[in-house]
């Protein structure tokens, strides 16, 4: 599916609870903030819309500058304490209105070493609205993953921090390398990280 028929997704409300204080999303990776990785990658692709859901702005001002820059189109999560599940219904339901928009791709902040590449090999596998594809390690699936319109009301019903985790499971599944999928939960996670695997995707 042409990217300038879906709606990208980013996801950046979490709490950090695993963190400690800091917020993981500001945390220094190769010279910048982890969040920018993953928003720059996404907002240099043709997508029909740029979304991204985040805490008010009072609690992460730097992450809505940066987003604003890069023209998003920002939500705020009120309860990020709720799951990921509530931050991907604040998605649904601003992009249904939205007609020409067949499907998400739904892509994590915490995840910053994602290549174009794959974002790409998983919206040429969007067929249609019913389509739903997921990246996976060759393990379990995972985001960042394309969920079409037919499925939007079954992802208003969400609740908690599985997220699409079922759905997922019963898609088509686009496999690379476990390094790209990594995503940051805590310090140790950041120190110990080491650059995404040179070659193809």
């Amino acid at each position: 599916m042409r990217t300038e028929r879906i709606a990208a997704v980013l996801l950046a409300a979490g709490t950090s609870s695993r963190f400690g204080k800091e917020d993981k999303l500001m945390a220094d990776l190769r010279g910048k903030p982890v969040v920018q990785h993953v928003l720059e990658t996404v907002a240099s692709m043709a997508f029909g819309e740029l979304i991204a859901v985040t805490r008010p702005l009072g609690q992460a001002p730097v992450i809505h500058r940066k987003l604003e820059r890069r023209g998003y189109t920002i939500l705020v999560n009120e309860q990020p304490e709720e799951g990921i599940s509530s931050s991907i219904v604040r998605a649904v339901e601003y992009v249904m209105p939205i007609r020409r928009i067949r499907g998400i791709l739904i892509c994590l902040a915490d995840m910053p070493d994602v290549p174009q590449t794959h974002y790409n090999r998983i919206c040429m596998a969007a067929i249609d609205i019913r389509s739903v594809v997921a990246s996976t390690d060759g393990f379990s699936p995972s985001p960042p993953a394309f969920i079409g319109r037919k499925h939007f009301g079954e992802l208003l019903t969400l609740r908690g921090d599985q997220g699409a985790r079922a759905l997922l499971s019963h898609g088509v599944q686009i496999e690379t390398h476990g390094n790209l999928l990594r995503d940051i939960d805590t310090p140790e996670d950041l120190m110990a990280w080491q650059p995404a695997t040179d070659g193809p995707d």
